[in-house]
């Protein structure tokens, strides 16, 4: 059907919309070839340059994805997130039936005063403290989704980098060191992936990201983690849970992390 020339939408948006429409019902499932552009302008009575508008508004949602040059399909679809889940990223995969994996790109020890001064804060560190640098790029069925740079404190995890980083460190943590990850703070800020990180990842240049830097806590709300994670927004959605009454009592230290969240921030 023609886009509406009388609508107060621009007829590129009315494509994408109707494009979107089509993939939330099933019409084009997954890895569907969207129509050309020459095809979607004959379809909907709009030029060619309309119609790549659209589609580009659909690749930067995340719902189509460009192969082989300029070919368009349906994106895979997204992986979600529980934010306000102590659990880890390598357990929420599995749960939804994703085979998550991780490539270690950094795994070192360092002393206090070679990091940022509020992963110190964050952690409780006192300056003579050691930390561990981890950094790693995180992947949904060998797709690249995310990267992490965590530190922690080397005097409750002594010889945490002898273990396989691959997998879940949140479970070496649970299995090995008797820690249990019990609630978070978290910082969130919308941004565009940098070149760096873009060739790391294998993904195009400021493609939409959301950049978390969190503090996490045991159940005896001892600060055991700081890290600055970068997930995609393109492949991704992200949910939250808000707390009731009767739910645990924020962890020791928590205003006090989120403070150092936005010092690191500033």
């Amino acid at each position: 059907m023609p886009a509406d020339e009388t609508a107060p939408v621009p007829r590129y948006r009315q494509v994408a919309e109707q494009l979107a429409r089509e993939i939330a019902e099933g019409t084009l499932p997954a890895d569907a070839r969207i129509a050309s552009e020459r095809e979607l302008a004959e379809q909907f009575g709009i030029s060619r340059m309309t119609a790549r508008a659209a589609i580009n508004i659909l690749v930067r949602r995340g719902l189509i994805t460009r192969r082989s040059g300029a070919r368009a399909y349906v994106a895979p679809p997204k992986i979600r997130f529980d934010l306000s889940s102590p659990e880890g990223l390598y357990r929420q995969l599995e749960h939804a039936g994703i085979k998550p994996g991780a490539r270690v790109i950094t795994a070192e020890k360092l002393p206090c005063e070679a990091v940022e001064p509020q992963v110190c804060r964050a952690l409780a560190l006192a300056e003579d403290d050691e930390v561990y640098h981890i950094v790693r790029l995180r992947t949904a069925d060998e797709e690249p989704i995310a990267l992490e740079d965590s530190y922690f404190p080397v005097r409750l995890f002594p010889d945490l980098l002898d273990f396989h980083l691959t997998g879940s460190i949140y479970g070496i943590l649970r299995k090995y060191f008797d820690v249990i990850p019990a609630q978070s703070v978290q910082e969130l800020e919308i941004s565009l992936l940098d070149a760096e990180w873009a060739e790391v990842m294998g993904v195009p240049v400021d493609l939409p990201t959301l950049e978390i830097r969190r503090t996490a806590f045991t159940e005896k709300g001892v600060p055991f983690e700081y890290a600055h994670d970068i997930y995609r927004g393109d492949r991704i959605i992200f949910t939250a849970r808000t707390a009731t009454s009767g739910q645990p009592a924020e962890p020791t230290g928590w205003q006090q992390a989120l403070d150092n969240l936005h010092t690191g921030l500033a």
